[in-house]
């Protein structure tokens, strides 16, 4: 783990001597179990006083055997660093509240695969194993005072000032649990795994305001064998992303969670290097999203084998155009290699929405091996107006056209399938002509069928 000289140097050094001793403690004996209270260590909820270091003495007492307990009323913390074989609890009533002031947060690189970017964790918990965080206590981020002020009257797309994020880093780990935690008013986003495998989130609830900005709920990146069980995630960016920057995302199951986005309730990408393999999404409610399912891949792989099963799927939110399914094939600058998508299936979905359904590969980056099954679409009001926007989603303002990009999201079509070999449709279900508007059912473009598929629905006049 490396850290950024320079500014917050201080807070660097002194994290960087609890981070070693913090490794250190995972090698001590478990069957010694301890309860750390950070009250013993000076801690005093509700005094309107920094409990920082408290805290940080509390967990360094209990890492590699023991619990530490945060008990009811107010703790205000900057940045701490967690252990290895240790338990962080909140209890019922505890309010875990970020200090706005960035001097308490180091900057650390996380080596996420982005150049010199720092990040500025809350909870940073590096290299560790058996590490559980637990509620049912909240953590409060004091997310508008880490921003612009009056950020959302100014326009601007993202703070221009430092902010914590993620609120919860979780580096190179293995068997951590995130369980029973409540989560709002956060300054970035919530949860990141990185480089991380055979952990868990369950019954976690995570609340921003919807035009919050990069307030993305979970965030994993380069990991594989994550599984998220009964979430609740509203917020204003995705509700739940996966990255592969340095290897593939695989084997992440999310299942019986509630979505809720201003963004995509579900995405692959924008970091797409290796794609997202073997992974499944099941028995999940999406409400007043932009995109229910969104799979970006435009840095050269390929998503494998993945499987979105048994959901429902509204849209909704502040953006003139939505999409249940959104799928694109492109790049992010013309040296990129172009990506792919294989052996997705879309099953059991029952969409209600007024925006329409992009499944769109490119002639160098097929989409192939596609199956719909049993999809139900009905709509909520009156159409969109596909001609709303000017050009296809990208992922990020950041990223712009490329040669060779295909476009095809003004196209006036309920479900619109391109450059596609494979593909398979059964139990197609779309709205009857007088509520499609001028819109058609189905629109291929350079499509190929594999055996088996239903007739498509017929073409409205």
């Amino acid at each position: 783990m490396r850290f950024i000289r320079g500014k917050n140097l201080g807070a660097g050094l002194v994290l960087a001597c609890i981070y070693t001793g913090l490794a250190g403690a995972a090698g001590n004996d478990v069957s010694t179990v301890a309860t750390c209270d950070p009250a013993r260590f000076g801690g005093e909820a509700d005094d309107n006083r920094p409990d920082t270091a408290a805290l940080q003495a509390a967990i360094a007492s209990c890492a590699g055997r023991g619990t530490v307990v945060i008990g009811p009323g107010v703790w205000l913390t900057g940045g701490l660093a967690l252990g290895s074989d240790m338990t962080l609890r909140l209890e019922a009533g505890a309010v875990l509240r970020l200090i706005p002031d960035m001097s308490l947060y180091p900057a650390i690189d996380a080596a996420t695969g982005a150049a010199d970017r720092a990040t500025y964790a809350a909870l940073f918990a590096p290299s560790v194993q058996n590490l559980r965080i637990e509620g049912p206590g909240l953590i409060d981020g004091s997310g508008p005072q880490f921003w612009d002020e009056n950020f959302y009257e100014l326009g601007i797309p993202r703070p221009t000032l430092p902010r914590p994020g993620p609120v919860i880093e979780l580096a190179d780990c293995e068997n951590v649990v995130v369980s029973g935690l409540k989560m709002r008013n956060l300054p970035a986003y919530a949860i990141r795994f990185n480089r991380c495998r055979h952990s868990s989130v369950n019954d976690v609830h995570i609340e921003n305001d919807p035009r919050s900005p990069n307030t993305d709920g979970i965030q994993i990146r380069d990991s594989s064998d994550i599984h998220i069980r009964r979430a609740d995630i509203r917020t204003g960016d995705d509700a739940v992303v996966l990255k592969s920057g340095g290897r593939a995302v695989e084997r992440i199951v999310v299942e019986d969670s509630y979505l809720e986005s201003d963004d995509a309730a579900i995405k692959f990408g924008t970091g797409s290097r290796y794609g997202v393999k073997d992974s499944v999404f099941r028995h999940n409610v999406i409400d007043k999203s932009r995109y229910g399912i969104a799979l970006f891949a435009i840095d050269g792989g390929t998503h494998e084998r993945n499987v979105f099963e048994d959901t429902r799927i509204t849209t909704g939110g502040r953006h003139q155009r939505t999409y249940p399914v959104f799928v694109d094939v492109d790049r992010r600058e013309i040296d990129r290699g172009w990506g792919g998508v294989s052996g997705l299936t879309l099953r059991n979905l029952e969409i209600v929405s007024d925006g329409a359904s992009l499944i769109a590969g490119n002639p160098n980056g097929l989409i192939e091996d596609i199956r719909l099954e049993g999809i139900t679409v009905s709509r909520a009001d009156q159409p969109e107006d596909l001609e709303r926007r000017s050009s296809k989603p990208r992922g990020s303002v950041l990223i712009g056209t490329q040669p060779e990009s295909v476009d095809y999201s003004q196209r006036a079509a309920e479900i619109v399938i391109a450059h596609a070999r494979g593909v398979s449709i059964d139990s197609l279900s779309l709205p009857p002509c007088a509520k499609l508007g001028v819109r058609q059912p189905v629109e291929l473009i350079d499509v190929e069928f594999g055996s088996g598929s239903d007739p498509l629905p017929t073409a409205c006049p």
